[in-house]
């Protein structure tokens, strides 16, 4: 029901903005120090790693009038956290989201993220004219919830594989639109991917990403670069 009211709200937003371009950021969970404090490299020792670099990209956006900025956060993520650490993530990500004047949407599954993106406003009067994604990821998959749920692992319905991509309606983008992933690996095939099932090029890294700094993130392996 909590995502059926929003999406209502959204597609008659968007019918009241005809003519107007959506610019889309995702966040992905942070994993949990449960699983990861005793690695030798451990995820996540920060819960805001892609909550802050979302807020600073949003920030750093000029948009053009009238065109709307959505923020989609993978909640479970934040609510298993916030149980670990005894502390309301979800309201602190909400003032986040007011505070960068972006609209935000929980979503709880992939299948929630595609609906969103396909359906949740009148894609004929309002397209999508960015999509950028912080979190967790390798060279064929989106991971909304690694090592939060499972231990190094998501599952199945908390991804956003490159198989998955061809539910993604192409016809929602601008002739324009700007994509790009922040997380590790993706440019080595995801956004080869993308491409071909969207038709819109998508930013991606070679080799690995790092948040430990704060902000938006930094390529940290050996060669790395940003690819489409």
């Amino acid at each position: 029901m909590r995502f059926i009211l929003t999406l209502t709200a959204g597609v008659l937003l968007g019918a009241a903005t005809a003519g107007a371009a959506e610019h889309i950021l995702v966040s992905g969970g942070c994993a949990l120090m449960y699983f990861e404090k005793y690695k030798n490299q451990p995820h996540d020792k920060y819960w805001g790693n892609f909550i802050d670099a979302a807020e600073v990209r949003a920030r750093q956006l000029n948009l053009p009038a009238g065109d709307q900025l959505t923020w989609l956060v993978y909640r479970p993520a934040y609510v298993n956290r916030g149980r670990a650490e005894n502390a309301n993530l979800l309201a602190a990500i909400q003032a986040k989201a007011a505070g960068a004047r972006a609209r935000l949407f929980w979503f709880d599954t992939q299948r929630e993220l595609l609906n969103y993106l396909n359906k949740g406003r009148n894609r004929d009067q309002v397209k999508v004219a960015r999509f950028e994604y912080f979190g967790h990821s390798n060279m064929l998959c989106l991971m909304f919830d690694y090592s939060n749920a499972l231990d190094g692992a998501a599952f199945a319905s908390s991804i956003l594989h490159q198989g998955d991509l061809k539910k993604i309606d192409a016809d929602i983008f601008t002739k324009d639109a700007y994509a790009k992933s922040w997380g590790c690996h993706s440019g080595e095939s995801y956004s080869a991917e993308w491409h071909r099932r969207t038709g819109i090029p998508m930013i991606g890294a070679i080799g690995k990403t790092d948040y430990s700094r704060g902000g938006l993130p930094f390529l940290s392996s050996p060669n790395g670069k940003w690819s489409q």
